[in-house]
């Protein structure tokens, strides 16, 4: 994560760096961006970067974990009301935020993805950080839909919220990498809702 020195400097400057960095691996990538653009564009010495990050892999973790938690943050609203809702409703919520984030922020769904194709390895410390928040969201849903009496009785409710989480993402990224229109994306949700409601709704 960025060193302190970087969040000593104004704010403005912050975003310079960080739209610099965000420029650069969302057209290359991680393993094809360069150190150089991203110093030129931020208009910054390359020894100065050091004296904010450790590497290129540091403000590219950084930027993936300032796009989860604006992530949460535009979650927040419905998991302030859940527990009026049906689990239907909240995951087709959940689902549809999650476009409407994306859609909103190109260049992080770029990063995104560039991120979901890297090796185990490489983010493997940042999966074991993040995907316990990720399935939170689901099991909070799965939990007040059991305590409410939606789900069949038998469900195991930790494997079902792993299961939607992957379903959830991997179905995002096919139908934003398509640019799939709005009436095929309602088609999509439509038919995700009504599988699952199959398999865990009485």
């Amino acid at each position: 994560m960025p060193k302190q020195t970087f969040f000593n400097l104004p704010q403005e400057k912050r975003m310079v760096v960080e739209q610099a960095a965000l420029d650069e691996f969302a057209e290359y990538g991680f393993d094809n961006s360069n150190m150089n653009r991203i110093v030129s564009q931020s208009k910054i010495a390359k020894g100065s970067f050091y004296q904010y990050f450790e590497d290129k892999k540091d403000i590219y973790f950084h930027l993936i974990d300032t796009i989860v938690k604006q992530k949460i943050d535009a979650l927040e609203p419905l998991m302030s009301t859940y527990k009026q809702n049906t689990f239907s409703y909240n995951f087709e919520e959940t689902f549809r935020i999650g476009l409407a984030f994306a859609d909103s922020k190109p260049k992080y769904y770029l990063l995104g993805e560039d991120f979901a194709n890297k090796p185990p390895p490489f983010i493997k410390e940042f999966v074991e950080k993040y995907d316990p928040l990720a399935l939170d969201f689901y099991l909070k849903f799965l939990e007040h839909a059991s305590e409410t009496g939606e789900l069949r009785l038998g469900i195991n409710i930790r494997l079902v919220a792993s299961f939607i989480n992957t379903l959830v993402n991997e179905t995002t990224i096919g139908l934003i990498a398509r640019a799939a229109p709005n009436e095929q994306r309602d088609f999509v949700i439509a038919e995700l809702i009504s599988f699952i409601e199959r398999s865990i709704i009485k």
